[in-house]
């Protein structure tokens, strides 16, 4: 009965993990905003049991900041933390692109190209939230193709350290990029169609390079008004 009561207390701490997760990749916590064990029991129709459990983690993994009176917060990044980032990412994420693209196939390619298409109809009807989930699914099932799994889990990860800041792409950024680079995930599943891994990790780096140097920018200029940032 005890192993039984503990696996079912697992289950619903791994759930809780994984709904935060998406919600902090997703875009839907604005940074510096707190989250409450209360209100994410009550959203999630559990306990507080497993969603301390979850916040606990997330903090243990520099997602989240501790708060002293049982919530958490995410964390507020400067610029240069945000162009640190930015080339960490660019780094770990065109070697698992790489490797995806020499592992493509036909199948890879019709299955991001769906995503791509899903992708696109979410950013015309204005969903933002299908939009940001659809950008992250797009990134991680071609980077899965690594077949690395621990390169993966380092992807993850800083995908939850930008994931509150990506709601400043819209609408400025989305647009321009629309503009200046296509149908780039077009590219993209192409590479992977051809095995063209130089295609693939340049798409790829300009599109973290791009999407990351603009919000760096934005937090920097935000810093500036408050007064706390540095003059050239």
């Amino acid at each position: 009965m005890k192993q039984a009561v503990n696996a079912q207390g697992n289950v619903l701490r791994d759930k809780a993990y994984s709904h935060l997760c998406e919600l902090i990749r997703g875009g839907h916590f604005s940074p510096g905003e707190k989250i409450t064990i209360r209100s994410q029991a009550k959203a999630q129709g559990i306990s507080p049991t497993p969603v301390r459990e979850a916040l606990y983690r997330l903090i243990s993994e520099g997602i989240l900041d501790g708060e002293a009176n049982r919530s958490a917060r995410i964390p507020l990044l400067n610029a240069e933390q945000i162009k640190e980032i930015k080339e960490i990412r660019i780094l770990v994420e065109c070697r698992a692109a790489e490797k995806a693209a020499l592992n493509g196939t036909p199948q890879l390619a019709m299955h991001l190209r769906t995503l791509a298409d899903m992708l696109k109809l979410a950013r015309e009807s204005g969903d933002r939230r299908a939009d940001l989930a659809l950008v992250y699914r797009f990134q991680t099932e071609l980077y899965a193709a690594c077949e690395m799994p621990n390169l993966v889990k380092i992807i993850n990860s800083l995908w939850l350290k930008t994931g509150p800041y990506l709601n400043l792409l819209f609408p400025d950024h989305i647009s321009s990029i629309a503009k200046s680079r296509g149908e780039w995930r077009e590219r993209v599943c192409l590479g992977v169609e051809q095995r063209n891994s130089a295609v693939v990790r340049r798409e790829v780096e300009r599109d973290i390079d791009d999407a990351l140097s603009y919000i760096a920018n934005i937090v920097s200029a935000a810093a500036h008004l408050r007064g706390g940032g540095s003059r050239d």
